[in-house]
């Protein structure tokens, strides 16, 4: 028995070391890399989001090694239970042996003595057992001599047989007893392991939440570096591309379940929270520190060309070429519902092959992935009626 129990012992230990590489393997996996992301020199926000993603990454890993180590401890406590459990059917067994051997012996015990009392009764109340009698019907003194003898020798006899058989009982008892004593340790060792396994349960349980909730922090920190690291391809599909880049303050404010029309929340930099104008005022805020003096609804940058910006020594102008660090103008169109503001978008850089790599706001095309009150980046060819906002 005590070599099965290691054997399994060593293989549940062999089981649990491939469990806890497997999981490693698989939280490794679903964690980039923290230098696959390559901040701009001089972005201390970016590095800032690095450092916190590798910190949270740390902190769910060595939280999954603390969860992996009390997994040890409780298939520990579970070969424990076994093996006390096992000792404590072993006991059990015993006790019920003892018990029937016990009551055989109480039998025997009761037969000699009512072996012994029959002859002593006899002897006592029998004619021939007074020794006048025997005297009389003795041949002679040493047959007298012998008979009386012989009723002594039995009487001895049953009762070394009863005293035999009392120790044996005494034996027996105390058997039972360090029997039923071995087996209400075992029953509090059990249930002291089964106590403790169940806390180490709970801490296992708490290990676990807290490398998730770590994980999903990580998570978090890991897509705003990887927005903040986005680097615009050249694929020209115009379709939504999910590492881009959002620097917008009010980022956290914006998406499709956020409702801000008819709120007339109004930013500085060029227009309601979460819509295209006050997105690439943003951008050129963020740029060059400059304020938006140039248009208000995204039509009306069509006009802006001309436009001295205060304080920044940048003079605007308009023409149909892309550049980087330009606002991509779409203007006004009209059917017979009614006519709608235009868009901007900022212009990230331009591809050798003339698509242009854009960023935007509050722009509806579920089908490339966009959403309305949302932040996108996609690259496309511009078509004729594009315009471009220059600052120079």
């Amino acid at each position: 028995m005590k070599k099965q129990t290691k054997t399994k012992e060593k293989i549940n230990k062999v089981i649990g070391y491939i469990v806890l590489v497997f999981v490693a393997t698989i939280f490794t996996a679903s964690i980039s890399p923290v230098n696959a992301y390559n901040c701009d020199p001089g972005d201390t926000a970016c590095e800032e989001a690095k450092a916190n993603m590798e910190a949270k990454r740390n902190e769910a890993t060595l939280f999954s090694q603390k969860a992996s180590s009390v997994s040890e401890i409780i298939e520990q406590l579970n070969t424990d239970i076994e093996n006390l459990e096992t000792s404590i059917a072993t006991n059990e067994k015993k006790i019920k042996k003892l018990n029937i051997e016990i009551k055989e012996t109480e039998e025997k015990l009761e037969e000699t003595k009512e072996a012994l009392a029959e002859i002593l009764v006899n002897m006592h109340f029998s004619d021939d057992s007074e020794p006048i009698r025997i005297l009389a019907g003795s041949k002679s003194i040493s047959d007298y001599a012998e008979k009386a003898a012989r009723e002594e020798v039995a009487k001895q006899e049953i009762a070394t047989m009863s005293e035999k058989v009392k120790k044996i009982k005494n034996d027996l008892d105390n058997q039972k007893a360090e029997v039923e004593e071995a087996l209400r340790i075992n029953e509090n060792e059990k249930l002291a392991a089964a106590s403790k396994r169940e806390s180490q349960k709970a801490l296992k349980a708490t290990y676990e939440k807290n490398a998730d909730d770590a994980a999903a922090v990580a998570s978090y920190w890991e897509s705003e570096v990887r927005r903040m690291t986005w680097k615009p391809t050249a694929a020209g599909t115009g379709i939504r591309s999910d590492d881009a880049r959002n620097t917008y303050p009010y980022g956290g404010n914006c998406g499709p379940g956020y409702v801000y029309e008819g709120s007339n929340i109004q930013y500085p930099y060029g227009g309601l929270i979460c819509q295209c104008t006050d997105y690439v005022s943003w951008k050129a805020y963020e740029k060059w520190g400059i304020w938006n003096s140039w248009g208000g609804d995204a039509w009306q940058y069509i006009y802006a060309g001309g436009n001295y910006v205060p304080n920044s020594g940048k003079t605007t102008y308009v023409d149909s070429t892309p550049a980087p660090n330009t606002i991509a103008i779409w203007p006004m169109t009209c059917d017979a519902f009614g006519c709608n503001y235009g868009h901007v978008q900022w212009v990230e850089s331009v591809n050798p092959d003339g698509t242009i790599n854009v960023t935007e706001y509050n722009v509806d095309w579920p089908a490339g992935g966009c959403y309305a009150k949302d932040f996108c980046a996609r690259d496309y060819h511009p078509s004729a009626g594009a315009s471009f906002l220059h600052f120079e």
